[in-house]
């Protein structure tokens, strides 16, 4: 009886650190973040966004980087369409299909002319003239999941009886099917995009970004085109199958680039780094999709990951803590020296609140919500800029103090830290329901 007590007890102490976090997440999502965004990022004369912002939102540059553009897009329809989800009201709802739709129309100055391959610029001018192609794929999943979610705007509008402002569901979709094709050619095939071919006989290594990006692209067609649930499911499963591997089980981690069939090594520079952030985004990732395909191994390797990325990312040397940003395993110098190994980034620590927030609501065992307060501690501590111009600051020294003042650049946009929010806020309010 006294021990039924004692987890009672337990639990209802913990229920009240979640609700309360939770409703500081929204708050923090809906009064602090979004609209630093809304009044800095929005270029309402020639469409897109502005991402280079100083730390009070002052434009620094007007170049638009399209994974940034996508990304927003994305962020945007994602809020309208949980616009309920966050208790907000019609107004606020209607400034979010706005900002929205600022970027939607803006998204295929992305497309190269006279491509192809279907190509994208990393970078364009303000008005959408190509500046930078970069041999890399990203660009394009940004596009596709701006595509998608924006195409469930529409259709929740059109089931509401909102206007659409002339925007087609159907075209939106089409664009992301036709990209998702492209971006699975690129995969398999990288001199497709304009990197170098591999060798004759050399294999292509095994890269965890781009395992989880086809999955995370699947997970997120089902979620709008249900219908196609069977077509999709392959990339699910093989995602699953690639993962194992990645995983270190030595040290319960992910590693970024693996032999495709013997998996793990740490014969090169390459094959031994390791970014915790992207350990971290990967276990949440796999847990979403054993909702879509229940496999108990890959969700006990999901949660083996994230302790394991949290107790060897998490930088117990300096009294600030973090996440450090990337190391070598084995402790030899990083192939790339312009790295910021040891600074601390605002995005591994949005992937890790909502990550250990999932982690408890799936388990309730008390170490993720320990974890979870020590994370959420750090962001509001040391990111979170809300008495000096709202939003997060993304760059910050190994002390935690700022490293670069900037709101946003080529790297940095609205993404990281309101998905980390809205995830975080609707897996609390899940964990509160039970």
């Amino acid at each position: 009886h006294q021990w039924f007590r004692a987890i009672f007890f337990v639990a209802m102490a913990g229920a009240e650190k979640l609700a309360g976090l939770a409703e500081k997440w929204r708050a923090d999502l809906v009064d602090n973040v979004l609209p630093f965004w809304l009044a800095h990022s929005l270029d309402r004369e020639h469409g897109g966004y502005f991402t280079c912002l100083d730390r009070d939102g002052t434009l620094l540059a007007d170049d638009k980087y399209h994974w940034l553009q996508g990304r927003e897009v994305w962020t945007f329809s994602r809020a309208h369409n949980w616009a309920k989800l966050l208790d907000a009201s019609d107004e606020l709802k209607e400034q979010w299909w706005a900002a929205a739709c600022v970027g939607a129309g803006f998204l295929d100055k992305a497309l190269i002319p006279g491509s192809d391959e279907g190509l994208l610029y990393f970078s364009t001018t303000r008005t959408g003239h190509g500046l930078h192609f970069q041999r890399k794929p990203y660009t394009a999943v940004f596009y596709i999941l701006a595509c998608l979610e924006f195409a469930a705007a529409i259709k929740l509008r059109e089931d509401t009886k909102l206007d659409v402002g002339g925007f087609d569901r159907a075209e939106f979709v089409g664009k992301a099917v036709e990209m998702f094709e492209r971006f699975r050619a690129w995969i398999d095939d990288p001199a497709a995009f304009g990197r170098t071919a591999p060798p004759p006989g050399a294999k292509l290594a095994s890269v965890l970004g781009q395992v989880m990006c086809l999955a995370g692209l699947a997970e997120e067609f089902i979620e709008t085109i249900p219908e196609d649930r069977e077509k999709y499911m392959p990339f699910v499963e093989d995602a699953m199958r690639r993962v194992k591997l990645h995983f270190d089980p030595e040290r319960k981690i992910f590693m970024e680039v693996v032999d495709p069939e013997t998996g793990v090594n740490h014969d090169t520079m390459s094959s031994r780094m390791f970014n915790p952030g992207h350990s971290i985004e990967v276990s949440w990732f796999l847990l979403h999709l054993c909702d879509l395909k229940p496999n108990a191994e890959i969700e006990a390797m999901a949660l083996e990951t994230l302790g394991g990325a949290l107790t060897i990312g998490w930088d117990a040397e300096v009294p600030a803590g973090g996440l450090l940003y990337m190391m070598d395993i084995l402790g030899k110098p990083l192939l790339d020296t312009t790295v910021t190994a040891t600074n601390k980034l605002w995005w591994p620590h949005c992937e890790a609140l909502y990550a250990c927030t999932l982690a408890y609501e799936r388990t309730s065992d008390p170490k993720w919500l320990e974890w979870l307060e020590k994370v959420d501690k750090f962001c509001y501590t040391h990111h979170c800029d809300k008495e000096q111009g709202g939003e997060w600051l993304g760059y910050l020294n190994r002390d935690a103090t700022p490293f670069n003042e900037c709101k946003g650049g080529n790297y940095k946009g609205c993404f990281h830290v309101p998905r980390a929010l809205l995830f975080s806020f609707r897996a609390a309010k899940r964990c509160l329901h039970k």
